[in-house]
């Protein structure tokens, strides 16, 4: 017997699509308000005061109206002198019976004159000095920023689920052909 079997072997097809999620939310968002920080600053320069009102008097420069009283008491004082003076010789003059030549004496004495030179430093006295340190104060001001949230509690989610679709690609088959020449034909 000449049998010819074929067989064809079932096959499964499966299909799989994984999960996808996807999900959008909107990020929250900050107002920030910043001030710049302040800066305050009081200041008083230093000074210093100099006068020299003394040291300019002992090298002669002296103010217009210190000038013409102290001339004023020099001239006093000179005119003052002057008149002791003359007042001493007229004395002497008068008084002849004393004896002696009081005309040439005071001659004698007005000629024979000692001056004295002095050497001194100008100024002789220190400026006086004086001095107002001033200040210095610095305050800060730093203005915290103002900062506001502007959030979303709620977000947009779109999902497929996971599936998985099986069938049926080839289906099993037998067949059975006789391939010979002899055929029994009494059955």
């Amino acid at each position: 017997m000449d049998l010819r079997i074929t067989q064809t072997y079932g096959q499964i097809g499966i299909d799989t699509y994984r999960s996808h999620m996807e999900i959008k939310q909107t990020p929250p968002k900050a107002h920030i308000e910043q001030r710049p920080p302040e800066l305050i600053i009081d200041k008083e320069l230093p000074k210093v005061y100099i006068d020299q009102t003394q040291c300019f008097a002992e090298s002669g420069l002296k103010p217009a109206l210190q000038l013409a009283s102290d001339f004023y008491r020099e001239g006093l004082q000179a005119v003052l002198e002057g008149i002791g003076r003359i007042a001493r010789e007229g004395t002497r003059l008068v008084q002849i019976e004393k004896g002696g030549n009081p005309i040439a004496e005071i001659a004698y004495e007005k000629s024979q004159r000692n001056y004295e030179f002095n050497m001194v430093q100008m100024p002789k006295s220190r400026p006086e000095i004086q001095w107002d340190p001033g200040h210095l104060n610095i305050e800060w001001k730093p203005n915290p920023p103002k900062i506001e949230w502007e959030t979303h509690t709620t977000a947009q989610i779109s999902a497929t689920r996971h599936r998985v679709d099986i069938y049926m690609r080839q289906w099993p088959d037998i067949k059975i052909e006789y391939v010979g020449n002899n055929v029994d034909n009494r059955i």
